[in-house]
């Protein structure tokens, strides 16, 4: 894995990561996924992995994502807002703590 600017991020990403690239066509990486759910604008490339994230991760890992510090519940807030339906569980979890 590439280096990260956040070392705790690794453990949560890397689970992330191997869950979404088990179904994906295309394999991402972890700091690219992180980069992506981060971005105000997803490349288009990315847009099926973003989407997997929030819909398929479980939501113990998205917060342990969050407490290492990689990335805020806001930001991953807004990237739900635009992938999942507002009845979606983790949609509402994550607008519960932006």
């Amino acid at each position: 894995m590439a280096s990260l600017p956040n070392p705790a991020a690794e453990r949560p990403l890397a689970f992330a990561v191997r869950h979404i690239n088990a179904s994906a066509r295309d394999p991402i990486d972890a700091p690219t996924l992180l980069a992506a759910l981060m971005a105000e604008t997803v490349p288009a490339a990315f847009t099926h992995h973003v989407r997997a994230f929030f819909d398929e991760v479980e939501i113990e890992t998205i917060g342990d994502l969050v407490r290492s510090g990689a990335v805020t519940y806001p930001i991953l807030a807004r990237g739900a807002r635009r992938c999942l339906a507002p009845g979606h569980e983790t949609r509402q979890w994550l607008d519960e703590r932006a």
